[in-house]
């Protein structure tokens, strides 16, 4: 998996957590406070001081079939993983760690062909979870049973029916199971009709997951008093009663820069299903889309939103700008998902402990770009947006095949400074790292030879001084390419990118791609060549639009 990330965020402040900690050690779960879910037909207690915790995009597995001589890739997906997503029915976690997560049994687990290792093709899975072997029966033991095997992970051992003390219940059962720190129950309600009779609603499974270390039995007891005791059904209507999903959307999308109109119709697609549905029965989530994008976020000020709008009418335009510099190798693409966090706490939780330094990570074994919004700094955040953006279309463009480092980083800084004037055209001026590449310019040339050959964990490895020269002189580089040497004639480079394109979609491979895009260069006469523009030729680059002409299709 290959995750591409920008800024870091060092102030992580351990010394003060510590002293936090030492002060103040966690309460123990508890489950005190009423919240109506009309989407699920729901009033139940989540942990307290917990926030809602949207469930991860799942993982998209890329795999490379050969037959002869050609080769394709293929999509492929773990069957358990698709499942869970339409069963999944909100989760919360508390300070401590403490999770509830919340289930609704449709269907059990499909027995599907698997395609390559463990994975599936997803029309595979969609046709085993339309079969009637799938289907959920609500009557039967063993189904609830497996299916509660399945969706908690856990080994469940023979199921233990509760007494009935809560007046709003039909039904609840207790799972003891092997893992010392889970309890695991299924329950359902009493929905009563019009006419004052009543009727069991669906099955809904609560699974507690304790980290800190509080006794297994002590929260057993508290979740049977506080939260089975009170659970309750809420009417549920219309679309949400249907499909038990109906997230927020924020009402306007806006008519794109140079009073383009907007396309009328979201084309369906199952990241776009899933996105939506991984912030059903939130409260504070909201999504705006575009027929490329879908923008997810939680943040609740009218700025933040009006900064979605605008990406709402701007990232589209964009694209069309990488699609003028980087032509996709195939027609076909997926769903942009773009998912904008405004805690601090919950972007970490959110991307995992390896990736908790960033501000803005895209993952493309999830297909989904992640960013931490930085408040009211809306540049910063629109500056993360668009370079984690531009790797974002690259995965896509170039069907998924690895790009160079130097090529990939060095454009995704270069479209970071992308902007959209009221007409809808998009200026690319130059990136704020041209301070330190004009304080380091000689080393940033000298570079040149040996940044293009870096593989991706050795660019980002050494020093941070040695990472942050491998950033500058990548989007340098890329700047004379694109603007610098097209503005003064320099026509011993005009080939290199389209070279190191149509190589890349040829051969699938970046270094041959890389070694293609400079056969012919002399190394020498660029570094020369290079180190004079950045001193005096920078103006007419400025002046130059490198979007003024269509590229030619690879």
């Amino acid at each position: 998996m290959t995750y591409h990330c920008f800024y870091r965020s060092w102030s992580l402040c351990l010394a003060a957590g510590l002293v936090g900690w030492a002060l103040s050690a966690p309460a123990a779960p508890s489950f005190r406070s009423d919240k109506n879910y009309p989407n699920l037909g729901l009033r139940i207690r989540v942990l307290g001081n917990s926030a809602p915790e949207p469930l991860a995009q799942y993982k998209t597995y890329t795999y490379t079939f050969t037959r002869g001589e050609e080769t394709s890739k293929r999509d492929l997906f773990d069957p358990r993983e698709l499942w869970y997503a339409t069963q999944h029915a909100g989760q919360w976690r508390d300070e401590a760690g403490n999770v509830l997560i919340l289930g609704k049994p449709t269907h059990l687990l499909p027995e599907v062909p698997v395609t390559a290792g463990e994975h599936v093709v997803r029309e595979d899975f969609d046709k085993a979870m339309a079969e009637p072997a799938a289907a959920f029966d609500p009557a039967s033991a063993e189904a609830l049973t497996a299916w509660v095997r399945a969706f908690s992970g856990c080994t469940p051992k023979a199921p233990e029916p509760l007494r009935l003390q809560a007046f709003n219940l039909t039904a609840a059962v207790f799972f003891p199971v092997e893992e010392s720190s889970t309890l695991v129950y299924a329950f359902r309600v009493k929905i009563r009709k019009p006419n004052g009779q009543t009727a069991p609603s669906d099955w809904f499974c609560a699974a507690i997951k304790i980290a800190d270390g509080t006794l297994k039995s002590k929260v057993r007891r508290d979740f049977e008093a506080q939260f089975l005791a009170n659970v309750a059904a809420v009417p549920q209507t219309g679309a949400a009663a249907a499909a038990g999903v109906q997230p927020k959307a924020l009402n306007a999308t806006p008519s794109a820069p140079g009073g383009k109109e907007p396309a009328a119709v979201i084309p369906d697609h199952p990241s776009r299903t899933a996105a939506r549905k991984s912030i059903a029965n939130m409260k504070d989530w909201w999504y705006a889309e575009t027929p490329e994008y879908i923008f997810l976020s939680d943040i609740r000020s009218n700025t933040g939103k009006a900064l979605v709008k605008e990406l709402q009418a701007t990232m589209p335009v964009l694209r069309g700008a990488f699609v003028k510099l980087i032509p996709p190798f195939e027609t076909a693409s997926d769903v942009s998902v773009v998912r904008i966090c405004e805690n601090e706490e919950a972007y970490k939780q959110y991307v995992g402990k390896s990736m908790e330094w960033s501000v803005g990570v895209w993952n493309p074994g999830r297909r989904e770009l992640v960013i931490l919004s930085q408040g009211k700094d809306k540049e910063k955040t629109l500056d993360i947006i668009r370079h984690e953006g531009f790797h974002q279309y690259l995965y896509y463009a170039c069907a998924m095949i690895e790009n160079a480092t130097w090529f990939n980083e060095g454009h995704a800084c270069f479209c970071e400074t992308a902007e959209v004037d009221s007409k809808g055209r998009v200026e690319i001026s130059e990136n704020r790292r041209v301070g330190h590449l004009l304080e380091d310019l000689e080393a940033a040339a000298r570079n040149i030879p040996k940044v293009i050959r870096l593989s991706h964990p050795a660019f980002y490895s050494g020093s941070e001084e040695q990472r942050s020269l491998n950033y500058t002189t990548s989007w340098a580089l890329v700047y004379f390419l694109r603007k610098g040497a097209p503005a003064e004639n320099k026509t011993a480079y005009a080939a290199v990118l389209d070279t190191y394109l149509k190589t890349l979609a040829a051969t699938k491979d970046a270094e041959a791609a890389t070694t293609a895009a400079f056969e012919g260069v002399n190394m020498t006469r660029l570094q020369a060549d290079f180190t004079d523009f950045w001193k005096k030729g920078r103006n007419a680059a400025r002046r130059y639009d490198p979007l003024a002409e269509k590229k030619p299709a690879n």
